[in-house]
């Protein structure tokens, strides 16, 4: 059993989204561009229904940003939705995958990208029209199943000889298809519809010879896809980017104005400003796009939280992940976002999410607690370190002192205890003088020393949520040290400067976890002559020395 009683993990293990990881769609700014794309394939399947659109009922929809924010998921999750495939059928192609990139493999994965189900109703939809043209003596549409009088003597029906044909029995009489639909269909329709009744549809990748070919045969498949299945045709172009190839390409394809289509062109803001610079033409294309959709913003908190919240709520059958479980994981899933920058992205957060689950579950547990979180990092990233740690503090016991520091007056107490270790350890590796006795009560005094030129320092720590009182608490703090040459206090206030022999230095959460860090080394023993040159440099770095 897995956490928050689900039978199964919720998270998607691979890198990349599948289709059926992308049934899941989380985040208001993924809603939104959902909702923006659903209004796009309505909009112009309204349209060519009625028969009112124009521009040869083409649509280019361009979706950008940022590697990781979820493009690639919202093109499948699109791909797989009811209200999409009820109205049109789409081809996805992922660039990436394609090399060497030209006309003849782009097309080629374009045919590719449609889904072997596709190709299968397609097939029957149209050996079912031959066959109803066939029952109504139209033409020589008989002959294209080789119906002939043994046929009728021996009770064989035009239904029988249409099953052959699609389980593959029987070879259809190519010639009597031409004379059957030439009236109705344009020669490359025609070649097109042969095909798709061999069951061979993707085979046109060989019988085209120039972009002008390709081209046609996209705009054949697309009108066949509107009079066979009443259907748009949705092209899926994914990691577009500037190669010289894919940008040509998509130009011409853009330029035609296929009937009945809409082009999804799915990019990063780097590959759209290259393209800028190449070709200012594809560039102008993409800006006067029909549907532009930036899903900016998807890395946010508020929306990576939805996401993380939205897998259990799928899977949640019996409906156990209440909101105080909610409001549990959501702030776990904070306390990542906010310290470690690498986490910031929908993909990152889900990889950790994933394996918090696979760890919780092993252990039995009824939630993803700390330690899942803790162990996830130390087992999947373990080389990774906060940035601007001095003490470069592993990401597992950054979890754990910042865990253990939510209380803000324990994260005082610690702080106050880690300086006067560190005062002690400069002394003992010959940095400052032995620290003095801080007799004085209430003076807000937590260490004092002399440094190498006999200077008496005190150190005072100043934590406090309310700013108003450590600024109070600073200039108690100031009138009473008259006894000392200088005075350096430690404070999370942000205010700068510093009088009458006073320092005040600012610090942040960071460097809080590097002082009690280096305080639990300190104490277990623990310190390595790295961890030995570091102490000195986080010393220097809030001025003890």
């Amino acid at each position: 059993m897995y956490p928050y009683k689900l039978d199964r993990n919720p998270y998607p293990s691979s890198p990349t989204p599948t289709l059926i990881d992308a049934q899941i769609l989380g985040g208001r700014r993924h809603k939104d561009a959902k909702a923006a794309l659903l209004s796009c394939i309505s909009d112009l399947h309204s349209k060519v229904s009625a028969g009112t659109a124009t521009d040869k009922d083409f649509r280019l929809v361009t979706v950008i940003q940022d590697v990781g924010s979820g493009k690639t998921h919202l093109a499948l999750h699109t791909k797989g939705l009811k209200e999409v495939s009820d109205s049109a059928v789409v081809s996805y192609v992922d660039l990436s995958q394609i090399s060497p990139r030209n006309m003849h493999s782009l097309y080629s994965a374009m045919l590719a990208g449609f889904t072997d189900e596709y190709a299968t109703r397609l097939r029957q939809a149209v050996v079912d029209y031959l066959r109803e043209k066939a029952e109504r003596n139209i033409g020589s549409a008989k002959k294209i199943f080789n119906y002939g009088f043994m046929d009728s003597l021996t009770g064989k029906s035009l239904a029988d000889k249409a099953a052959q044909l699609l389980r593959n029995e029987l070879v259809p009489n190519y010639t009597a298809i031409t004379d059957t639909l030439g009236k109705e269909f344009s020669p490359v329709e025609i070649a097109i519809l042969k095909l798709v009744i061999e069951g061979k549809f993707r085979a046109d990748e060989q019988n085209v010879a120039t972009l002008e070919d390709i081209i046609a045969s996209l705009a054949a498949l697309a009108s066949l896809n509107l009079k066979f299945l009443h259907r748009l045709t949705l092209f899926q172009i994914d990691e577009f980017d500037a190669d010289r190839e894919s940008v040509e390409f998509v130009k011409a394809v853009i330029n035609a104005h296929l009937p009945a289509t809409a082009l999804m062109l799915i990019f990063t803001p780097s590959s759209y400003d290259d393209i800028r610079r190449s070709n200012v033409s594809v560039f102008d294309r993409l800006e006067k796009a029909n549907y532009k959709v930036d899903i900016a913003g998807s890395n946010t908190l508020e929306e990576i939280m939805d996401i993380v919240l939205e897998y259990i709520r799928h899977y949640d059958a019996t409906k156990s992940f209440a909101e105080d479980q909610e409001r549990d994981l959501a702030a776990k899933v904070k306390v990542i976002y906010d310290e470690f920058p690498d986490f910031r992205n929908v993909r990152s957060m889900l990889n950790i999410m994933y394996h918090a689950t696979e760890n919780a579950a092993k252990r039995d547990i009824a939630t993803i607690d700390e330690q899942a979180i803790d162990d996830t990092i130390k087992n999947v990233y373990p080389g990774l370190r906060i940035r601007g740690s001095v003490m470069d503090v592993p990401i597992s016991d950054f979890i754990k002192i910042r865990r253990n520091c939510n209380d803000i007056s324990m994260l005082e107490s610690g702080v106050r205890n880690a300086v006067k270790d560190l005062v002690n350890y400069a002394h003992e590796v010959g940095v400052v003088a032995r620290p003095h006795s801080t007799d004085a009560k209430g003076n807000g005094i937590d260490v004092m020393y002399s440094d190498p030129y006999g200077t008496k320092v005190a150190v005072a720590v100043v934590i406090n949520k309310d700013h108003a009182k450590s600024f109070e608490q600073i200039s108690n703090t100031l009138k009473s040290t008259g006894f000392v040459d200088k005075l350096v206090i430690l404070t999370n206030a942000n205010t700068t400067g510093g009088t009458n022999g006073s320092t005040l230095v600012n610090i942040d959460r960071c460097k809080m976890i590097d002082l009690i860090y280096f305080s639990n080394k300190y104490k277990n023993n623990e310190m390595q002559q790295d961890d030995s040159q570091r102490a000195i440099l986080l010393a220097k770095s809030i001025r003890l020395c």
